[in-house]
């Protein structure tokens, strides 16, 4: 299995590159999650070198503009969640 490479990470959100593809993921607990899923339930593998490879489908990869804007913008409403919650 390929290994994507972590571009920048906030909070539980990872840009991740791989063969000039991008795309973003969520890590916690231990976990890699793929952002979105159709029928609620997100795809998810344990956390480790080829986990984003493993949970992204090829759908999931974009060009690295609408990459880095997906990540900027999901990971700023995860931290504006925080603030709310602590």
């Amino acid at each position: 299995m390929p290994t994507a490479t972590v571009i920048s990470e906030k909070g539980s959100f990872r840009l991740v590159t791989l063969d000039g593809r991008y795309a973003v993921v969520e890590a916690r607990d231990g976990m890699v999650y793929r952002l979105e899923a159709g029928d609620g339930e997100r795809a998810c593998v344990p956390d480790g070198p080829e986990a984003a490879a493993a949970v992204l489908g090829p759908e999931d990869w974009t060009d690295e503009a609408a990459a880095r804007g997906l990540f900027e913008e999901i990971s700023a409403r995860g931290e504006r969640l925080a603030q709310r919650i602590w």
